[in-house]
């Protein structure tokens, strides 16, 4: 499997892919109505993290950092013009939702509120009365995690067992080390040296690189409950990702 993810990585078919979700993003851009608007950018937004998402060897960790770095100052930007500045909820699949999703609200203040039934075709969240609620995209890590947990393994184990299934992060040189930590109000988790990261953590609190992502759905799988990053530190290589549940109450839902 090592040699599946590190040597035979889709680089061409990603960048495709990711230039054509750019185009129609533009295209909707012709006739910048306000449901266009929004349509586009969401577009050219999936669209630049496909095309990070996957670095070639080849190219210079400089290189790489800088090429990041400036997608994400425009992944931030493109966050910031459509007024969303909440950390991310990592969504369980349910039976409208057939696969986990990240919900990016407006801000963090006060109850979070999830719209209910939120399904595959789901993106922007607009209440009965036109509040906007954010958006309900896919994470970056999710293809990562169902190519690594074909069987299974992080869901079905015992929640004290986490910690050593996650090594397999490890064992395929995704990460120098991982490790989740029971908190008071949650869990950290921290992460050493991802590769294919963002290059910017503050981006992390709201759309994770592939490998951090991977890990906080198989923790969402794990629970089987919404969890929220409630804040992300970085020191040197090492990120910690600080996790809250959001428990499954009818009153913080919309």
């Amino acid at each position: 499997m090592k040699k599946i993810i590190l040597k035979n990585q889709p680089i061409f078919r990603a960048r495709i892919i990711g230039i054509i979700l750019i185009i129609i993003g533009a295209v909707f851009l012709i006739n910048p109505t306000s449901l266009n608007i929004k349509i586009s950018f969401v577009s050219i937004f999936i669209g630049i993290f496909t095309i990070v998402m996957i670095n070639e060897k080849s190219i210079s960790k400089k290189i790489s950092d800088a090429q990041a770095q400036g997608n994400v100052y425009t992944i931030k930007t493109i966050l910031k013009d459509i007024g969303l500045e909440g950390n991310a909820i990592f969504l369980p699949k349910t039976n409208h939702l057939t696969e986990e999703r990240i919900l990016i609200p407006p801000s963090n203040k006060g109850v979070v509120k999830i719209p209910k039934q939120i399904q595959d075709n789901t993106f922007f969240l607009i209440g009965e009365d036109g509040k906007n609620f954010g958006i309900s995209i896919p994470p970056s890590g999710l293809k990562l995690l169902n190519e690594i947990d074909k069987n299974g393994d992080l869901k079905n184990t015992e929640i004290e067992n986490i910690n050593e299934k996650l090594q397999i992060f490890v064992g395929m040189n995704l990460l120098k080390s991982v490790s989740v930590d029971k908190q008071k109000n949650g869990w950290s988790l921290e992460v050493n040296k991802p590769i294919f990261g963002n290059n910017g953590y503050n981006i992390d609190r709201q759309y994770p690189s592939p490998i951090c992502s991977a890990i906080i759905i198989a923790l969402t799988r794990l629970f089987n409950n919404k969890i929220r990053i409630y804040d992300v530190t970085q020191k040197g290589d090492k990120i910690t990702f600080t996790l809250n549940f959001i428990k499954q109450r009818t009153k913080q839902e919309v």
